[in-house]
């Protein structure tokens, strides 16, 4: 009898080969890895080059800001995304200072890129709103998402 919740069989786990197993990097050699550019990390989804297995012929999508505003918002959910990455890297690996350096640079970054995009659009942010003139007059302006020329 099979105790398990989802009464799978006990020889189950036998039907695999280990190919697929074999061909995933340790988590110790992830240090090593080379990391793709910012821009090339968003568009694939992925930060690690080692790790990147495109999916048959797909093509990923390549992102281009149309103005001075929609490069910001780029440039901005960049960043949040090789901050997602290496927070997740970070999780797993806390005493490597290289990628933790590299977190610190990014969140750097991040929060003057947000600054810069507050400062010439308005607030992008709920805690963009403090300590200005005429805060809560930032729902009359065109919101990050909105399209306008």
């Amino acid at each position: 009898m099979n105790n398990n919740f989802y009464e799978i069989p006990n020889d189950w786990y036998g039907n695999f080969d280990n190919t697929f197993m074999s061909s995933i990097p340790q988590m110790d050699s992830i240090s090593s890895m080379s990391l793709a550019d910012s821009k090339v990390a968003l568009e694939r989804g992925n930060l690690f080059n080692d790790l990147y297995l495109p999916y048959k012929n797909y093509k990923y999508r390549m992102l281009r800001a149309n103005n001075k505003r929609e490069e910001l918002l780029l440039n901005i959910l960049m960043h949040n995304f090789i901050l997602t990455e290496l927070d997740l890297y970070l999780d797993t690996n806390p005493k490597d200072t290289n990628k933790v350096n590299l977190y610190n640079k990014y969140l750097q970054n991040k929060k003057r890129l947000i600054d810069e995009y507050e400062n010439t659009y308005g607030p992008l942010l709920l805690d963009g709103l403090t300590g200005r003139e005429n805060d809560f007059t930032w729902v009359n302006r065109p919101w990050p998402w909105e399209v306008w020329k």
